[in-house]
């Protein structure tokens, strides 16, 4: 017998909230929930969710960033409507200018424009001025751009360009690690280090290449320090940050979107979501007794497979207790 092959089952909010609602006997079989209850449980769902968090992320949120620091720059910010130019990793096209270009020039030829489009964000190294950003407004073939802002300075053959369509404009939870990555792609480790360690440094504007960052977060933004400040020599470079994100809101009375999850945690959605509004709905306390149960079993199973594995390492002790490496 032939297997369906297919492996993308979804579900989206209000089959979360059907099925929670089914759990604790408040709909039956082939009902729907009714428009308050939807809205009450969309609420619900997203403050279960929220709260989750503070149990620890998984794995499904950690994600690879790329911000292009500035000269003199120390701090960054995450969220809101921050002007700080970062993007996913896996969204960033690199390519070289094909000949130089003089301060002023607004028509740039590069190696490759594949993947490029008319409102992309491009960043070009240029000899002494960092970066110099502006947007695509024209890509004439395979190997020309137009862009909006003039170049502020000359920029030399083979001078990286980069382009990203998507700003990376999420505030995020934290920072796991850390790393510049150089002209010639070598990747240098940042130590992300405490307020503590941040606040004791004597001099907060020293310049050089960034080795040390501190992670503050926010209610609502997210800032990171950098230290030293990015100088002449190092704004051709790339800070990248393996961070962690918060989980997407189920945002809209109808919103019908999937969940920010993988396919293993549908489960635990629902039956958390039950839980979480059986009080609502005057279930028994036998009832939310098995609920919570069954719950925290699911979820136990998703956390722990959504968890890195790491080695384990066994020391024998002597015979004095005292652990031999």
């Amino acid at each position: 017998m032939a297997t369906s092959g297919s492996v993308d089952f979804s579900i989206t909010r209000d089959n979360i909230i059907t099925e929670a609602l089914q759990l604790i006997g408040v709909i039956g079989e082939g009902e729907t929930p009714s428009d308050n209850q939807k809205s009450d449980c969309s609420r619900s769902l997203n403050m279960m969710i929220k709260f989750w968090m503070a149990d620890g992320m998984n794995l499904f949120v950690n994600q690879e960033i790329v911000i292009f620091p500035i000269k003199g720059q120390r701090q960054y910010t995450f969220g809101g409507s921050s002007a700080d130019k970062m993007a996913k990793e896996s969204e960033v096209i690199t390519t070289k200018l094909n000949g130089g270009v003089s301060s002023a020039a607004t028509s740039l030829t590069v190696d490759d424009t594949t993947g490029m489009a008319v409102g992309d964000t491009i960043g070009v190294v240029t000899d002494s001025a960092g970066i110099h950003f502006s947007t695509i407004t024209a890509v004439g073939s395979s190997t020309t751009l137009t862009i909006a802002d003039a170049i502020d300075d000359d920029a030399s053959d083979n001078d990286r360009v980069y382009t990203f369509t998507n700003a990376f404009t999420q505030k995020i939870l934290g920072v796991n690690n850390a790393w510049i990555r150089t002209t010639d792609d070598t990747d240098i480790p940042i130590d992300i280090i405490s307020r503590q360690e941040y606040v004791d440094l004597s001099k907060k504007t020293e310049s050089g290449r960034v080795n040390q960052l501190y992670f503050d977060p926010q209610v609502t933004t997210a800032n990171m320090n950098v230290w030293p400040v990015p100088d002449d020599s190092y704004t051709n470079e790339r800070i990248h940050l393996y961070i962690t994100r918060p989980y997407e809101d189920f945002d809209g009375v109808t919103n019908e979107s999937e969940p920010d999850f993988p396919q293993e945690w549908y489960l635990p959605l629902c039956w958390g979501l039950a839980v979480f509004v059986a009080p609502k709905y005057g279930v028994s306390e036998t009832r939310l007794s098995e609920l919570v149960q069954i719950q925290s079993i699911l979820k136990g199973q998703c956390e722990a497979w959504s968890s890195e594995q790491e080695s384990l390492f066994l020391l024998p002790a002597d015979r004095h207790g005292t652990y031999r490496r």
